[in-house]
């Protein structure tokens, strides 16, 4: 086996991140209502509130970012141990 998708991997031509697609009508419906949302509230603010609300906003896509990275690793994880089981390779839980 010649493991090109390891390779892949390896060597940067395949980068599952660059592979999203959120371009589907409810995301951007939902883009477009907070959009919308976030401009009005900023308005209503004061200069030092809008600035905590970027921050807070910031701050949850920061958090966000974590959550997606956990869950990738999380199912390549199960991926890999879905494979495992199938070539019949024991998992050594050390």
């Amino acid at each position: 086996m010649d493991k090109k998708t390891i390779r892949d991997l390896y060597f940067g031509r395949v980068c599952p991140a660059a592979n999203r697609n959120f371009e589907n009508e409810t995301y951007k419906a939902h883009i477009k209502e907070f959009h919308r949302l976030y401009e009005d509230i900023k308005k209503l603010l004061p200069e030092k509130s809008r600035i905590n609300l970027e921050t807070m906003i910031e701050e949850y896509g920061t958090a966000h970012d974590e959550v997606v990275i956990d869950t990738f690793i999380k199912g390549f994880q199960l991926g890999m141990s879905l494979t495992a089981e199938g070539l019949g390779i024991e998992k050594n839980d050390e």
